[in-house]
């Protein structure tokens, strides 16, 4: 018996770390869901292989490949999207993928935040907490049309999806009882404030130097002023 184990185990050790990857097997009929963690391994292209986490929007960022959508796949057929699109860099690239379930113990806050994202729940995690963990509001938020949205599964076993309002500019103003509680799996929308293009490219480049101008002008004055 163990002279069996231990040649197991001197097998193991004797196959390279990429087949292993391939032998492990994973649900390939598994569909990837906003949320997952992916293990994405690239062979023989090392670099390229990198643990990371489906955002909100579906979408999962790559390097040379740049943000693509991936939520509705199933593993398998991620599996070859990648294949396909590493092998425009990499000769005969191998990709597999581990998908492992983290959403169930995460909230995710997107818009107008400054580090959009999922971020871990802690019990009696609040709208308030998630905001400092994103690193707080965005310039053009518009906090105060800010949603929550929730999956609630009932007795019966459906799941019905909530849009729960929440007034984060008055939380940031000190309004501590619109702080709403928030659950795992919720999802926090900030949204922008409408600004069009040409009037956030004026408060952003023109505003500044209108002030700094004036700001010369007002110290010319005054030292014309006292030169007389």
């Amino acid at each position: 018996m163990i002279s069996a184990a231990l040649a197991l185990i001197l097998f193991l050790n004797s196959v390279p770390a990429a087949v292993l990857a391939q032998v492990i097997a994973v649900d390939k009929e598994y569909f990837v869901e906003a949320g997952d963690v992916l293990n994405i391994h690239v062979f023989p292209a090392e670099e390229f292989s990198k643990e990371i986490t489906v955002q909100p929007d579906g979408t999962i960022e790559l390097p040379l490949l740049g943000s693509f959508k991936v939520q509705g796949l199933r593993a398998s057929e991620l599996e070859k999207v990648l294949t396909a699109k590493f092998s425009k860099y990499v000769a005969n690239p191998s990709v597999t993928i581990n998908v492992r379930k983290f959403a169930a113990n995460r909230v995710a806050i997107i818009g107008e935040v400054r580090t959009p994202g999922y971020h871990d729940y802690r019990e009696g995690m609040k709208a308030l907490d998630l905001v400092a963990s994103a690193g707080g509001l965005a310039d053009y938020a518009r906090g105060e049309q800010s949603m929550i949205f929730r999956k609630t599964k009932a007795a019966d076993g459906k799941v019905s999806e909530d849009v729960i309002p929440l007034d984060l500019q008055g939380v940031m103003n000190g309004q501590m009882d619109k702080n709403a509680g928030l659950m795992t799996g919720d999802i926090v929308y900030v949204p922008r404030k409408k600004y069009s293009k040409t009037a956030k490219w004026i408060t952003d480049n023109v505003t500044p130097w209108m002030t700094l101008t004036s700001f010369f002008i007002s110290i010319g004055v005054l030292m014309a002023i006292q030169r007389k």
